[in-house]
């Protein structure tokens, strides 16, 4: 227990020793996690709109008057066991027509007049896919089935936003990825500096005849005191920063089927990342760079 404390005091007076490089090393920290947690959550964000985006993409089926109840229940299995639907919803006719008066709003009333026989709307079912690129051939397939009058998923726009949306997504995601390499190699880059400076005290100390353990310790608590400071004003940027924003958008982007993460457990999420990730590279960069420097004879 003595000996952790030891090598517990001898880190934090290697930090105060050695300032400059300490702060620079924190500062370098500070600017990567920064970076990469603002990308985070842009692509997560991405992600969470591009998957609400195709979630409401529906396939409207109408279904020719000819069809009795049978029938009409008979298409409905015949759509539900194609490869790729999520769900099948009956929709009567009354029920379109509650839809279609609901979509002109007040002025929507007038159609009431249309209520009970005189409803010129056919039944329908709504078709729920489990991925957006399925879409058009779900389709196809459905208007080939005997009793379908019509179908309509949106046509190309409705396909060109969903390729927007996935494109997107995925260069996210590459962003993040390459990001998060050039994070580690930087928070690894800046701490070899840091060990590379006391070349000379490493030295000193094996001349003295310390062992190999006794001198890493201390660095690489030094490491991981690095990456934690590190981390502090980044997290500290992700919770706050995307609480004040997401109020300030009322929680969604432009349009509210462009919902965004809720703050919590989002921020949170992100914040133990980054505060691993500077520990944890701090951690490793530190004994790496200290061990090749022990190799060294006194």
């Amino acid at each position: 227990m003595l000996k952790v404390t030891r090598h517990i005091k001898e880190s934090f007076y290697g930090l105060i020793r050695h300032a400059g490089m300490t702060f620079s090393s924190i500062m370098a920290v500070t600017i990567t996690l920064t970076l990469m947690s603002l990308f985070l959550m842009i692509s997560l964000n991405i992600r969470q709109i591009s998957e609400t985006v195709q979630g409401e993409v529906q396939i409207h089926v109408s279904i020719t008057n000819t069809f009795d109840t049978e029938s009409i229940k008979g298409l409905g299995e015949q759509i539900k066991i194609i490869d790729g639907v999520k769900a099948v919803v009956y929709s009567d006719k009354n029920n379109e027509l509650d839809k279609f008066i609901a979509a002109y709003g007040p002025e929507g009333s007038i159609f009431e007049m249309y209520r009970g026989e005189d409803n010129p709307l056919r039944n329908a079912y709504i078709v729920e896919i489990k991925e957006g690129f399925d879409l058009k051939i779900i389709s196809e397939q459905i208007e080939n089935f005997v009793g379908v009058e019509k179908v309509n998923y949106g046509g190309e726009n409705t396909l060109k936003l969903i390729r927007l949306m996935n494109g997107i997504r995925d260069v996210g995601l590459i962003v993040v990825l390459v990001l998060g390499s050039l994070a580690i190699f930087l928070i690894a880059n800046t701490i070899k500096i840091t060990i590379q400076s006391r070349f000379e005290e490493i030295k000193i100390l094996k001349t003295l005849g310390a062992t190999n353990s006794f001198i890493r310790a201390p660095m690489v608590l030094e490491g991981l005191v690095i990456g934690f400071l590190g981390s502090l004003v980044p997290v500290a940027i992700t919770i706050y920063g995307y609480t004040y924003l997401y109020k300030a958008l009322g929680g969604y982007l432009v349009t509210e089927l462009f919902i965004l993460r809720p703050i919590y457990p989002f921020v949170l999420q992100i914040s133990y990342l980054l505060a691993i990730l500077g520990v944890v590279v701090g951690l490793i960069g530190s004994f790496i760079s200290v061990t090749r420097y022990l190799h060294i004879k006194p």
